[in-house]
């Protein structure tokens, strides 16, 4: 009687604390509802915004200034911000297409940044032939 009592007793101990309901959740690093970019180490001058819409999808908009041909150029998209952080880096993805105020060209791009501490890295592939990676590092706002 003691043996199947203990058994049970055990048993049912293991199933509870393998039981994901029952125990405390663990601990979720969710990213910060909204993020505004500040960027002028690198040409160009950028100002940009990340919108949370769903937990991990962020909508994208941002302007960039470029001096040497006096152009104003908007981008908008959406990124997936991978939901955990490596180290104290958070990795990002995603795409949308690029508007040029001057020059009237217009092409998709993808994009692959990362958010750290209070800065932000980006780099922008524009689908393009003739078009050259930008980069983007600088400030970055959480709010």
């Amino acid at each position: 009687m003691k043996k199947k009592l203990l058994t049970i007793l055990v048993g049912s101990l293991i199933i509870l604390s393998s039981a994901s309901g029952i125990l405390a959740k663990p601990h979720r690093d969710y990213p910060s509802r909204n993020y505004l970019n500040f960027s002028w180490f690198l040409k160009p001058s950028s100002l940009g915004l990340k919108a949370r819409l769903f937990s991990t999808v962020y909508a994208t908009g941002n302007l960039d200034y470029r001096e040497s041909v006096d152009d104003l150029e908007f981008q908008a998209g959406a990124v997936y911000m991978f939901p955990r952080k490596i180290l104290i880096f958070r990795l990002y993805t995603g795409g949308g297409y690029q508007f040029s105020r001057n020059e009237g060209y217009q092409y998709p791009y993808v994009t692959v940044g990362t958010q750290f501490l209070f800065l932000f890295s980006e780099v922008i592939y524009p689908m393009q032939d003739v078009s050259d990676p930008k980069y983007r590092f600088g400030l970055s706002v959480k709010f």
